[in-house]
């Protein structure tokens, strides 16, 4: 064949590719959104503050101290019960007072957009509950491990606390999708022979005889650790996601599931306890030296100085949120990039984020605000263009995830 035959085939060829991933337009920014978009804003900083209020509150007026001196004398002075009991008296009281901004914010707002459905305020107070229950169980079972170990190494005690941290959030994470999540919603292994069959395809690929699917709730994703990790798919998704978005969706999660990225979470975790443990041995244990008789208490075990703790680590926690979140982004990115590669569904993928703009479900471009201190994924915007305009395959170029499943 010629040269120049090679050359229209060639521009043949390309010009297919060019039809085949056809750009999807991504819609404009709505005005509604800007609005919400600020008052989503608004809630986040009530909510920040009312964590960092309640704290202060409890600590500057005693009233901490007099409520866990109340606990430790109904139950006879358990160091045990003591502290398992004013944990969950705090859990119970930040609930209760954050409960006006989080009915604002997770009920009237996502009502009067029509996220909710027809859920009532009854059943959404259920929720709330049942999400306490976590928090309650481990406040029972689990602080009297820092304050034993600050009783035992007062000088070391934030380095210990930190190893303690380790298992017990590893065992967290592996009973999660066995204990934790049927809390909330009911879930049953995937029935779908046709849905079962594709995800075993794509899994194939990447060298897995079976991967557990269980379907139920109303989101999507990977939960669990070892033995446990399994893809959790939205009841709804058939309805909702056509065959071609369904296997985009299947394969970004397989990323989640291949890579193991919730083990990426341990060092995270480990990090952020051992700063905000030594965090607390210095600064909390300098103000409790300074404010001993403001406070309530003259030592760092005493379990009255909860409150302080807590107000370190939410201290710490709102000057790491936007690198957090950033690295978040980051890897459900590569999520969308690994499923691109596996599905090679781009339009299927484009069209999908361009429908959860168009049901208000999501944002096409968050404000820099909502980026850095709340927003998970990346925007609409910005993964409706890497799905436009991410197809290494048809370029000839080398694919970021070739070594991690066949394409």
């Amino acid at each position: 064949m010629r040269w120049w035959r090679v050359g229209w085939v060639g521009m043949g060829l390309l010009s297919l590719a060019a039809i085949a991933h056809a750009q999807v337009p991504i819609p404009a920014i709505p005005a509604r959104e800007v609005q919400v978009n600020r008052l989503l804003d608004a809630y986040w900083l009530a909510g920040r503050i009312v964590q960092l209020l309640l704290p202060l509150v409890l600590l500057c007026s005693g009233y901490g101290a007099r409520l866990c001196r109340g606990l430790s004398a109904w139950v006879r002075g358990s160091r045990f019960l003591t502290e398992g009991l004013f944990g969950s008296a705090y859990v119970l009281l930040g609930a209760l007072v954050s409960l006006p901004i989080d009915y604002g914010r997770h009920y009237l707002l996502p009502k009067s957009l029509g996220w909710l459905g027809d859920e009532t305020r009854g059943q959404w107070l259920a929720g709330q509950l049942l999400g306490l229950l976590p928090w309650l169980v481990a406040a029972m079972l689990l602080l009297w491990v820092p304050y034993a170990l600050m009783r035992r190494s007062p000088r070391r005690w934030w380095l210990w606390a930190t190893l303690a941290v380790i298992p017990v959030t590893v065992f967290f994470l592996i009973v999660q999708p066995l204990w934790i999540k049927p809390l909330s919603a009911q879930y049953e292994p995937l029935a779908d022979g046709s849905l079962r069959a594709s995800i075993d395809a794509l899994a194939a690929r990447c060298g897995l005889v079976h991967v557990p699917v269980v379907v139920g709730g109303n989101d999507t994703a990977v939960y669990g650790l070892g033995p446990t990790a399994r893809i959790f798919l939205q009841q709804d998704l058939a309805s909702t996601e056509t065959p071609g978005q369904i296997r985009f969706t299947v394969a970004h999660e397989l990323k989640h599931y291949v890579l193991a990225d919730n083990w990426k979470l341990l060092p995270i975790i480990a990090l952020l306890a051992l700063a905000g443990f030594w965090l607390t041995y210095r600064i909390g244990g300098h103000a409790t030296r300074r404010l001993h008789r403001r406070f309530g208490f003259a030592r760092m075990d005493d379990p009255a100085s909860l409150p302080l703790l807590v107000l370190c680590m939410t201290v710490l926690w709102l000057a790491v949120t936007p690198a957090f979140l950033a690295y978040n982004r980051y890897i459900e990115r590569e999520a969308d990039r690994f499923g691109l590669e596996l599905s090679h569904e781009n339009e299927a993928a484009a069209r999908l984020f361009a429908s959860w703009a168009g049901e208000g479900t999501d944002w096409v471009q968050p404000d820099r605000f909502a980026l850095a201190f709340f927003y998970t994924h990346p925007s609409i915007a910005e993964r409706m263009r890497m799905a436009n305009d991410y197809h290494p395959w048809l370029e000839g170029k080398p694919l970021r995830y070739a070594g991690s499943c066949e394409r």
